[in-house]
């Protein structure tokens, strides 16, 4: 994978990013289940397709590896601040 092919994964991650975080938002704001399936879906896409890429990335040796590793990190945080706030909307915890 080329640096050009990577910055135009790495930009389509971001934009699916801020697509789940909005509709993550809105599902915590409103009841909105679908909008909160659909949140937890983007942000799984996210993470995953960041650390595949972040993997080949590393296996050539590019710097961009590095990027895709410490967005992997930031979308793994709002996973958990999502799932733990889905958790207190829904009483089981």
């Amino acid at each position: 994978m080329d640096t050009r092919n990577g910055l135009i994964n790495f930009s389509l991650f971001i934009f699916v990013f801020a697509f789940a975080f909005i509709f993550s938002i809105d599902a915590l704001a409103a009841p909105n289940t679908f909008y909160g399936v659909l949140a937890l879906i983007g942000y799984l896409v996210s993470l995953g397709a960041s650390l595949f890429n972040g993997f080949l990335a590393k296996r050539d040796g590019e710097a961009l590896a590095l990027w895709y590793f410490v967005y992997a990190v930031i979308v793994a945080i709002i996973t958990v601040w999502y799932m733990t706030r889905c958790g207190t909307a829904f009483g089981w915890w």
